[in-house]
């Protein structure tokens, strides 16, 4: 199999091309599967990898790789996504309670939506908080459209003029019929995913903005017989809006 590895690329770019490799489909990867996705040589996905091993930013699990834990605690100590995350806790909370669903913190990153901290709601009564680390494409369920509608115009149009590809039947792959609807989220001021990530399950987004643009989501996410937008809108596009208020204050 041909690659496309520059000549002369730098050390920080091969890792940079390993990393975005791994997403939440794919969270665990062989050798081959880097080579292939990386479009690099299996001797330099091997040796590249082997440092990232050694220096934690991978786990190694026999002849499979994952993302290592360094990346999180990485993360936890960028001021911006720390302040949010405390600021946003009883906001997921609060969500979780009241709509008896589960409720998700997301962040942009660079190539993908990321996923930082989820809320279980216990039907019974009461919540279970866990930090999550995933990594789903921008187009494909609630979070990505609020973040393409609010955020980075540069990452919209990086978005629209790549390859969409699908996660389920319902995933929006044709970029003229995504940018209707990122026109639509912007007008409704949230985002909805009817089984475009996970079949079975569906999600309403709400943007959390700095200076106008998105720095974050919260994503009321479950069954998709359960996801009643007229419902769930209301409450999650509050919450944004007030944790919005909340970080900018913060922040000024």
């Amino acid at each position: 199999m041909g690659t496309t590895e520059p000549e002369g690329e730098s050390l920080l770019r091969k890792v940079r091309r390993i990393l975005d490799a791994f997403d939440t489909g794919a969270p665990v990867l062989g050798l081959s599967e880097l080579a292939r996705r990386t479009q690099l040589a299996k001797t330099t996905v091997h040796r590249v990898a082997t440092e990232m091993v050694e220096v934690g930013l991978l786990n190694r699990h026999g002849r499979r790789y994952e993302l290592g834990s360094l990346l999180f605690e990485l993360g936890q100590r960028v001021p911006r996504t720390r302040d949010l995350r405390l600021i946003a806790a009883r906001y997921l909370e609060d969500l979780a309670l009241t709509t008896r669903e589960t409720v998700v913190l997301a962040f942009p990153g660079d190539q993908a939506v990321l996923f930082a901290e989820k809320y279980f709601s216990q039907r019974g009564g009461g919540v279970t908080f866990t930090q999550v680390e995933g990594r789903v494409p921008f187009h494909c369920g609630a979070s990505g459209k609020a973040l393409l509608a609010f955020g980075d115009a540069a990452i919209r149009e990086r978005v629209l003029a790549s390859t969409l590809s699908r996660r389920t039947r319902w995933t929006i792959a044709d970029p003229a019929r995504l940018t209707a609807e990122l026109d639509q989220v912007r007008r409704h001021g949230f985002a909805v995913d009817r089984q475009e990530l996970v079949v079975g399950y569906g999600a309403v987004a709400a943007p959390v903005l700095s200076h106008g643009v998105a720095v974050a989501t919260l994503t009321v996410v479950g069954p998709i017989d359960r996801i009643q937008v007229s419902r769930l809108a209301p409450v999650v596009t509050a919450a944004g809006a007030a944790l919005t208020r909340d970080f900018e204050h913060v922040n000024n």
